[in-house]
Formats: C-alpha cells, sequence, structure tokens
C-alpha cells in the first residue's frame, strides 16, 4: 500500500522553499531508504554490537522460544478461535545495544518533522501529523508505552509537551530534559498520572517473548489496563496495533479483528481513526488476507465503564474538521465490532 503522492525530491523542496540544510537533506535520504532514523554516531557501534553479538564477545541470552509452549497454546489462541501463523523474531537486547538518542538526533527529527520529511512507518507518518494536530499535546504531560529509536517522544516534544515519560523493557538512553526514562517497574511505582499516551507498534508484542519480557497469553491485554491506570481521567491514548482478521504471528505481534480488538478496546472509547492508507474496499480492514494488516492511531478515550454506551456506540461523531487521514468508516465498523462483542458478554 503506497501514497499517492510523490516522494519530495531536493528540487521540489527548494521550489517549495522549505529550508533545508545539506545535512537534513542527506539524513532524509538515509531515513527513506532505512525506514527508520538512525543516527551517523551510532553506526560505527552497531556494527561493533554485530560483531560481539555473532563472535560470542558477549554473555549470551537466552533466546525466545519459536513455538508456543503446548500448556499455552489455548490461552494463546482464545482455545483455538484465533490462528496461528510462524514468524519468528528475537529482538532480545543487552547493555551494549540499548537505543541512544543523542542531542544531535533530537535536533535533526525536528528538522525533519517541521519540513514533513520525517520517515516513520512509511506514510503512517501523516496519521500522526494530523492526530497530534486535531488532538494537541502542547503543555500536556506525555507517556511513551515502547520507545525503539527516536519516534514518539520527539514527535510529542516537536508539539510542546512539558514532560514525556518514555517507558520500555529495555530502557533507551534519551538525551533531552524533558523526557524521562523507565522500565514497566519502575513507572508504575512512580505513580503517574499523565494527560495523554502513545503506544504505536508496541503493546501487539506484549507477552510473546520477542523483546525479553515474560511469556503472558494477556500481556496486551494488561497493558493497555496498565496504560489506563496511568492515564487522568479525561486522558487519551493514541493507540497503532495491526488490525485485520484475528491472528497470532507468533512471536512477531498480533494481529485485532473481530475477536480481539474489543478486547484489547476494553476500557476505552474510540472516538477518531486516522488512517494514512484509505483503502477504498467495504471489508477493510477486517476482511485482509490472513496474516495481513493495517495499522492506523486510534484515539482512544478513557472511560470508567467496561464499554462505551450503545448511543455512544452507534453515533459516530461527525468531524466539522475532517483531517486527510480521518477515516469515519473505519471508526463506524470498530465500534459495530465492539457493539457486537458487548451484546455477547
Amino acid at each position: 500500500m503506497r501514497s499517492s503522492k510523490k516522494t519530495p525530491s531536493i528540487i521540489s523542496a527548494s521550489k517549495r522553499k522549505v529550508k533545508m540544510t545539506f545535512k537534513q537533506i542527506l539524513v532524509w535520504t538515509i531515513s527513506q531508504a532505512t525506514e527508520h532514523l538512525y543516527p551517523f554516531a551510532n553506526i560505527k557501534r552497531a556494527r561493533r554490537n554485530k560483531m560481539l553479538m555473532q563472535g560470542g564477545g558477549l554473555p549470551s541470552v537466552a533466546p525466545p522460544p519459536n513455538t508456543i509452549p503446548e500448556p499455552l497454546i489455548d490461552a494463546f489462541t482464545l482455545n483455538a478461535k484465533i490462528p496461528i501463523a510462524y514468524y519468528y523474531c528475537n529482538n532480545k537486547i543487552n547493555e551494549k545495544t540499548i537505543t541512544h538518542n543523542t542531542a544531535l538526533k533530537y535536533k535533526i527529527v525536528f528538522a525533519l518533522l517541521r519540513t514533513r520529511l520525517f520517515c516513520y512507518y512509511g506514510i503512517e507518518i501523516n496519521a500522526f501529523y494530523d492526530a497530534t494536530k486535531k488532538y494537541p499535546l502542547k503543555d500536556r504531560s506525555v507517556i511513551i508505552w515502547g520507545l525503539a529509536g527516536c519516534n514518539c517522544e520527539a514527535i510529542a516534544l516537536w508539539r510542546g509537551a512539558k514532560r514525556v515519560y518514555a517507558i520500555n523493557y529495555n530502557k533507551p538512553i534519551c538525551d533531552h530534559k524533558k523526557v524521562e526514562v523507565y522500565n514497566h517497574e519502575e513507572f508504575i511505582a512512580k505513580n503517574v498520572k499523565a494527560d495523554i499516551a502513545f503506544s504505536y507498534s508496541s503493546f501487539e508484542h506484549d507477552g510473546l517473548g520477542r523483546y525479553g519480557d515474560p511469556l503472558d497469553p494477556n500481556g496486551d491485554l494488561r497493558a493497555m489496563q496498565e496504560a489506563r491506570k496511568t492515564l487522568k481521567d479525561d486522558g487519551i491514548l493514541f493507540l497503532g496495533v495491526p488490525i485485520g482478521r484475528d491472528c497470532l504471528c507468533w512471536n512477531a505481534h498480533r494481529i485485532y479483528g473481530e475477536i480481539r480488538l474489543p478486547m484489547l478496546l476494553k476500557g476505552w472509547r474510540c472516538v477518531d481513526v486516522f488512517d494514512a492508507y484509505h483503502i477504498d474496499a467495504p471489508s477493510y480492514p477486517f476482511e485482509l488476507p490472513l496474516g495481513q494488516s493495517v495499522q492506523f492511531i486510534l484515539v482512544c478515550k478513557k472511560i470508567l465503564a467496561d464499554f462505551p454506551t450503545d448511543e455512544e456506540l452507534t453515533n459516530v461523531y461527525d468531524s466539522q474538521t475532517p483531517y486527510a487521514t480521518n477515516n469515519k468508516n473505519v471508526l463506524e465498523k470498530i465500534n459495530k465490532i465492539i457493539l457486537a462483542h458487548k451484546t455477547s458478554v
């Protein structure tokens, strides 16, 4: 799925009078090729880490299991309701491969965000631009659940967040005065109540062991409830998870469909959807081929009940100022799925 917009070139940027330095253009070019931004200062270290890992220069780390342990199969598949596709990943890291977001990296990312040249999950970055404009972050406290690289926390800072808490199993280093970094246990003990949270391509991994976390069939559901507890009563969560037909892609991620998505959204009201793809198909996205998915930004408001009222689920708010990536049709489908689940439990 590709955007219909052409990728900006140096020439077109010049015509639009976008002020880009040579360094920014060079970094943008590299980021387009890699889909993520890796700073020049870390290239040498990354090569050294690779050699150490391959050559046994560091203590070995036990890899996550490449198949689901027999006693956990029913719990992971909801008694065979959710099919399994095997897609194995081992992203356990050690202290030598920790992400380091330097001050230089933040400076570069802010410049790319200002010129709309930052690349994060391809064209999905367009949903971030729209969502964080429609739902302002300025002077808000923001939690980032799962941080790999320099992305969501940089977007929050760029949009004016007053404080950012970055939470990850493998704690990154963030050289910015407004960013505090914690692992899960440290952050829960801090008892923070924030205004806004991000979880983009994060919670679908929880409990699968891919990143060194313990195996837990309900790890994603627990993570969502944990996020709910750390938000203020009027707080919102920008959520991005793979959506399509229900599937467990072991141990890479989960795909959320008509079965597990309502379970994930328990205690939340989905009020908006930002979709960078906008596939024009009646079945989109819940009848994509098994194993395929798309990722939106779901704007989820914390609620006190398990599910929104029937009226809230059937009357989708029609924004008077829609953004390019707003997708009311997908929002309606999500609410219908939640309503069906709500009446069945």
